[in-house]
């Protein structure tokens, strides 16, 4: 189908198609629930065979969803779903897989189920997420998912049913008249009178706000989505190996030019001391100076780019070069360190107050620098 709904029940399905109507079962008889008005399932070859033999109406005959909308007086034109709406899992291959077996089966079923949970929550007004059935890293990960993308509005669950209706092959939905069910394999019957479907909302940390600009986008997989997520949400490490001339930024290890290196190591060394914010003036090239002779030596090159900006200085009153400087490290840090946005601007340089007296340093406490190798 190719409306997207408002209001979408997306359902991790195995062999069990019974989740589906229960879940809309449990949500209709809730005070406060609102039936979707799409449908979607993601689950395996087999599970789609299952899905589309008892709940879709074939051959004239009525599935069980259609039996469910009309026992309750509903509208099933009101519901988005046909077999378009059943996702199944591919494995690297290509191939559509019968069941999730192997670390690449699963990894396929993470990829298939973020990906869509991320574009569900750009498409819809509310998402409703059900784990009720499928294997259980396929609830995880549906969990997950939801997690970094879930806006305020959208709901995880599962489905509760009491034995021996939450097995009954027979059993889909407790219907208005009750019914009496064969026990598979025993001289016994019971009725649905007795069932009792609840759904139970499972809370989750929602990441999406804390993310921000650097929410996980499409084409990432289920891993690297994760990675991103952590990586803005660790706290901030600055490793300087002097020897080396190495940055490890919160893992990542970079090379910088001799210029940024020892800018990023004079920032560095001011927040660790807890100095005050500076100003591009005559003092800080002075200071400059010092970190240049205690990294490169009196006679380093470096030396040469200072000159020029203490000329600037004096014809000028301000220095292009500090400014120009800034920006060059800041976009090396970015560029080579590979971390989301705001991960990385942890480790630039920051203006600390506006023109004409800016200020800039590093926002790290001194607990988060580490300088190896010290002269």
């Amino acid at each position: 189908m190719a409306t997207e709904g408002k209001n979408t029940l997306l359902c991790i399905a195995g062999l069990t198609p019974q989740v589906v109507t229960e879940t809309l079962y449990a949500i209709t008889i809730e005070s406060q629930g609102a039936l979707p008005d799409r449908l979607e399932i993601i689950t395996t070859t087999e599970g789609r065979r299952r899905l589309l033999l008892t709940l879709l109406s074939k051959d004239g005959g009525h599935g069980y969803l259609d039996r469910f909308y009309q026992d309750y007086g509903l509208d099933r034109a009101n519901l988005a779903f046909d077999e378009s709406c059943v996702h199944v899992i591919h494995g690297l291959d290509g191939e559509p897989l019968a069941d999730i077996v192997t670390e690449q089966d699963n990894c396929a079923a993470a990829d298939l189920i973020h990906e869509r949970i991320r574009q569900l929550t750009q498409q819809t007004q509310k998402l409703h997420v059900s784990i009720a059935g499928g294997r259980k890293t396929m609830g995880f990960y549906a969990g997950y998912s939801l997690s970094l993308y879930a806006r305020p509005s959208d709901r995880l669950s599962h489905v509760l049913v009491n034995a021996p209706f939450e097995s009954h092959p027979s059993f889909f939905y407790p219907p208005p008249q009750p019914l009496t069910l064969q026990l598979p394999g025993r001289n016994d019957i019971i009725s649905t009178a007795e069932a009792q479907v609840r759904l139970a909302d499972l809370p989750f940390v929602r990441l999406r706000e804390e993310l921000g600009e650097d929410l996980p986008y499409a084409g990432l997989s289920f891993s690297e989505a994760v990675e991103r997520a952590q990586q803005v949400i660790t706290p901030a490490q600055l490793a300087l190996d002097l020897a080396e001339r190495t940055a490890n930024l919160q893992g990542q290890v970079i090379k910088l030019s001799p210029t940024h290196f020892v800018w990023l190591t004079w920032f560095a060394d001011r927040a660790r001391r807890e100095k005050p914010p500076l100003r591009f003036d005559h003092e800080a090239a002075k200071e400059l100076e010092r970190y240049i002779d205690w990294l490169d030596g009196s006679n380093s090159p470096l030396h040469e780019s200072l000159h020029s900006a203490r000329e600037e200085l004096e014809s000028e009153g301000c220095s292009n070069y500090f400014e120009r400087t800034r920006s060059r490290l800041n976009k090396a840090l970015a560029e080579r360190s590979g971390l989301p946005a705001r991960a990385v601007a942890r480790y630039q340089i920051h203006a600390c107050s506006n023109r004409p007296q800016s200020t800039y340093a590093l926002r790290l406490t001194p607990e988060q620098i580490r300088m190896v190798g010290e002269p």
